[in-house]
Parts: structure tokens; C-alpha cells; sequence
């Protein structure tokens, strides 16, 4: 039975198929000519792709948090019975790990519409699963035998959250220590475009953030200078080099640098910390090890 790896990112929908789709999502009156993926699900029609965040830290509170597994398994395979592994944030895993597998065990069969599409999937088991822990699992064989005998530590920068964690050497890795940190892209989004909303006094959302990083800003056809955006990452990074310096034994071990805030800050990180590694499925590592670690769970 196939097992698959489902990372409900704040940024990005990421399954171990390859699939990724941004954690946008709009109710279906709310439309007209959509590029997203149309949805229907519990008589509700949702566009997902594009649209607002969920920038609820909760993931179990999360009001989208079916439809987008719906998503996520409809678009990821064929199958109709399926296993699956999904994460929290190592500060919520011990406290709501068994909240989540009850949502999922409540809602076994989803039924949903996917493009117009009828699904049925039937989930036939469940796990849950640190994030930034499911990184090292998504390792290749070498790769973890290199590093059999070093104590690690693992940075995954997200979307809302920042997980950190301390893996002690050895075959069978155990957690030493965690940390959550408040910081990630949308954390970053928001801080730069409360400012430049103050600044020149619009109406902008955190959902036009990575537009204007990419191309950046045009007031009533003038060019803006937004370098003071490099002020609002430098200081959300720097609350995560404060906790790293402080907690963790970074001139000693190596760092796994994952997520997408990972890749976006590696040079800086790579800078303070020569150590530092960049896992080279970095949006993906979470989803690979999850799936991973449910092949080993479930041997048929």
C-alpha cells in the first residue's frame, strides 16, 4: 500500500509525490477566473493556490486543514487506500500529536471533488511526526552514514515557525533538544509590508509580500526604495542566530539548514556558520522523511 509524506506548510502544500501548491485559499462565491485548484468538499466550493495565508500557528485549529489534505492526497496519487504521515512543529508535537491523529481518524474517508472530479480516499493508517526531524530521515544512505558518529543539529525555516533540533550521534537518533522559534517568510511578509503600508500610506497584504521582493515596489508609477527590507529579515534571522548561539553547540556540530526560508537565508546562515549544509530537497525534506519514516512503520 502506498505511503505518502504530506507537509501542510503556512507557505506551501508539499507531499514526498513532487507535488507543491501554495497554502492560498478562497471560498468559492469569492471568484471568477481562477488559476488555483477548484475544490469541493462538505458542500463547500474552495479555490486552493491562490488567495489569503492561514496564519494560525495551531495546525490542528486550522479551519483548512481537510480540504488541503484533500489536496494534497487527490493530487498525489490514484490510489483510493493510502497511508499517511503528516508533521507538527517540534513545540506542538508532544502536546497535540494525539489530537491529530484523532482529526484524521474522524475523517478516514474523504470524499471531495477535486476539478470537478469526484474522490473518494479511504486513509487506512496515520502518523505524526516532528518537523525539521523528518529532515534527517530524507537522507540518502551515505549521507546519514557520514554522519553516523557527529551529533547534529537540524534548522528548518518555515513559513510561521522556525524548528530547531539538537539529534545526538548514533544509528538510532534521539532528540536532545527542540525549539520554536516565531519566525518565518510569513512572519517576514507581514513585518515589510506593515511598513510599507505606514510608509506610503496603502493597503497592501502579506499575499503581495514576495511580488514586491521579486520585482519590487511601484507607488503611483514611481520606484520605491525598499532596502529597509533588508532590515526586517535581518532582524527576524537574528532572533534565530540568538537561540542557535545560546542553546545549541554550533562550533561543534554540523548544521542541516531545510525549508524554504532556509534556502532563502543560507548565504547569511553559511556566513555565521561554516558548518552549515543546505539539504538539497530543502521544500521537500520534510515530506521525503515523513514518508519515510511511515515505510518503516508500516513493513508490509
Amino acid at each position: 500500500m502506498e505511503t505518502i509524506g504530506v507537509d501542510l506548510g503556512n507557505c506551501n502544500i508539499k507531499t514526498s509525490k513532487g507535488i507543491i501548491v501554495p497554502s492560498l485559499i478562497t471560498r468559492g462565491e469569492n471568484y471568477l477566473i481562477s488559476t488555483g485548484y477548484q475544490l469541493e468538499f462538505n458542500n463547500e466550493i474552495l479555490i486552493i493556490g491562490e488567495g489569503d495565508y492561514d496564519t494560525n500557528l495551531d495546525k490542528i485549529s486550522k479551519e483548512n486543514l481537510l480540504p488541503m489534505l484533500c489536496l494534497a492526497l487527490g493530487l498525489s496519487t490514484k490510489e483510493e487506500f493510502i497511508r499517511i504521515v503528516l508533521g507538527l512543529p517540534i513545540n506542538q508535537y508532544r502536546s497535540k500529536k494525539d489530537k491529530m491523529i484523532e482529526v484524521i481518524e474522524d475523517n478516514k474517508i474523504l470524499n471531495f471533488k477535486l476539478n470537478g472530479i469526484e474522490r473518494t480516499i479511504y486513509i487506512e493508517d496515520a502518523a505524526i511526526f516532528p518537523e525539521g526531524v523528518a529532515t534527517y530521515y530524507s537522507l540518502g544512505v551515505d549521507k546519514r552514514r557520514e554522519l553516523i558518529e557527529k551529533d547534529l543539529i537540524v534548522l528548518d525555516i518555515g513559513g510561521r515557525t522556525t524548528d530547531i533540533a539538537l539529534l545526538k550521534a548514533g544509528k538510532k537518533r534521539s532528540v536532545a533538544k527542540s525549539t520554536s522559534l516565531d519566525v518565518g517568510m510569513i512572519n517576514i511578509y507581514n513585518d515589510m509590508i506593515n511598513e510599507i503600508n505606514s510608509l506610503y500610506t496603502l493597503g497592501l497584504n502579506i499575499e503581495d509580500a514576495e511580488g514586491i521582493i521579486k520585482n519590487g515596489l511601484e507607488v503611483d508609477g514611481e520606484k520605491k526604495d525598499t532596502t529597509f527590507i533588508k532590515n526586517i529579515i535581518r532582524n527576524n534571522i537574528e532572533k534565530v542566530f540568538k537561540e542557535l548561539n545560546i542553546s545549541y553547540p554550533v562550533r561543534t556540530s554540523p548544521i542541516l539548514v531545510t525549508g524554504g526560508g532556509g534556502r532563502s537565508f543560507f548565504k547569511s546562515i553559511k556566513k555565521r556558520y561554516p558548518s552549515a549544509q543546505i539539504i538539497e530537497d530543502n521544500l521537500f525534506s520534510n515530506a521525503l522523511g515523513y514518508k519515510k519514516v511511515g515505510e518503516k512503520l508500516w513493513r508490509d
